[in-house]
């Protein structure tokens, strides 16, 4: 049946059609770098997930790959599978200079197909080679010049690197075994790094275009495809030293800043020469000291490195809906006011006033005399101030944070200690007995009594 008609509405004959079918095929280059490195150099051991072309282009290298070594010379390809223990050095007593690239391809078929190429080592001489160094030697020369434009420059890459992997894909289609590998996963079965990998690059692009792009889509559909998250916040480091951007410290930067923040939360790191920008999604009740977080690991990058950092931080929200105020204010905050649509606010936090409340709360939930008129009398302001500042910044009121604290460590109490329910009540804040397993059962949607026999059946 088709759903084309001809001018009078009637469905014509279709004597032939052929479909192909719908697929969408993506993939990402990550980590591509070369270096020349002395005698004695070595780099330890380790695995990813990703497909790795290691070329060397002067000296000679050793590489152990799942306990085999292989040694290269000028010109040979090393071929690294997903998920492979490899460790390397340089061989010889000279200079070597290598070229590594790693791939993702977001296609199960392809990927699969890619990852059972069985031969690790390929030399220069090689039908392979011969197809595959022309094209390399044209993404370092793409990558070394200076282009006519920038869009120019990204495009010529992505053709390179497009040509490079329909050399592997057909390689790999001259394959007449199946790769059966230590992993032992079926064809097109991704590992779970490589599954946290793609995760992670899926939200790194969902922010990139939540900081870019005006406001004008579906909050509860932008809030779902996030980590569920309370606060979060924005900053934008500013690195001017061209060398760092085509150095491998630039991966390294990235890296600390998503490893060494991750307590506070889902850190998120997009890097956009000569901006690395940052959101932190936090699940904290609080507000986090993020300024004071940020511009202590700003100080540790600068002593690391050797290079002036500069820092915009754009603040702290409660709502997906102003990601982009926020990346535009760490922008302002560098200089950059063209970047800026003049309605720019000034959002130096969610209000330091709404910051002190909350950890406060946090800190005093079990205070049963803890309420909105001594709260506000403790901050300077008016109950009715700070009750219309939660709304509108938090999008909750005042005493919706505070149940939710104590509920939180309620939950917590109960979990962890055997205290009687009336006794995690007082605890929390709570006296009247009967209003706080009300109170509780409102918010879990069981009482107190049954969620502790549930966590005990467990």
């Amino acid at each position: 049946m088709t759903w084309q008609t001809n001018r009078d509405g009637e469905v014509p004959e279709v004597i032939h059609e052929i479909i192909l079918e719908s697929f969408r095929l993506a993939f990402q280059l990550l980590g591509t770098h070369w270096r020349t490195v002395g005698k004695g150099w070595s780099y330890k051991e380790h695995q990813h997930p990703l497909l790795e072309l290691n070329i060397v282009l002067q000296g000679s290298q050793s590489t152990v790959i799942t306990g085999k070594e292989y040694i290269q010379r000028a010109g040979d390809l090393l071929l690294i599978r997903p998920d492979e223990v490899h460790h390397s050095r340089n061989a010889s007593d000279e200079a070597m200079t290598y070229f590594s690239m790693h791939l993702d391809v977001d296609d199960p078929d392809l990927f699969g197909l890619l990852s059972r190429i069985e031969q690790h080592l390929f030399r220069a001489e090689s039908p392979t080679m011969q197809q595959l160094m022309p094209h390399i030697e044209e993404l370092m020369e793409i990558c070394s010049g200076e282009p006519e434009s920038d869009i120019a420059r990204r495009l010529d890459i992505r053709v390179k690197v497009m040509q490079i992997l329909l050399i592997l894909t057909m390689e790999a289609r001259s394959l007449t075994q199946p790769y059966s590998g230590s992993a032992g996963r079926p064809q097109g079965e991704s590992s779970v790094p490589l599954l946290r990998h793609r995760e992670q690059s899926s939200l790194e692009k969902k922010v990139q275009t939540l900081f870019s792009e005006p406001y004008m889509r579906d909050l509860q559909r932008d809030e779902a495809t996030l980590p569920s998250f309370r606060w979060v916040g924005v900053f934008t480091f500013q690195m001017e030293d061209k060398p760092f951007w085509q150095s491998t410290d630039r991966f390294w930067m990235k890296e600390q800043l998503t490893e060494d923040m991750k307590e506070l939360g889902t850190v998120v790191v997009i890097d956009d020469p000569p901006f690395m920008n940052a959101a932190v999604l936090t699940s904290r009740h609080a507000v986090p000291n993020m300024e004071e977080i940020v511009l202590k690991k700003k100080r540790e990058l600068e002593e690391r490195l050797g290079i002036p950092i500069k820092l915009g931080f754009g603040g702290i929200t409660a709502a997906v809906s102003e990601l982009r105020s926020l990346y535009l204010n760490s922008l302002r905050q560098l200089g950059h006011t063209e970047e800026t649509d003049g309605k720019l606010l000034r959002y130096e936090f969610v209000s330091r006033i709404i910051r002190s409340a909350m950890q406060i709360m946090e800190a005093e939930y079990g205070d049963k005399g803890l309420s909105l008129v001594s709260l506000a009398k403790r901050l300077g302001v008016t109950p009715n101030y700070l009750s219309n500042q939660f709304s509108s910044q938090t999008g909750a009121t005042f005493t919706h944070h505070l149940t939710s604290i104590r509920i939180h460590e309620a939950i917590r109490l109960m979990r962890e200690t055997n205290l009687k329910i009336y006794q995690v009540g007082e605890l929390v804040g709570y006296a009247d007995h009967t209003y706080f397993s009300r109170l509780f059962k409102l918010t879990v949607g069981v009482s107190p009594a049954k969620y502790r026999l549930s966590e005990q059946s467990f």
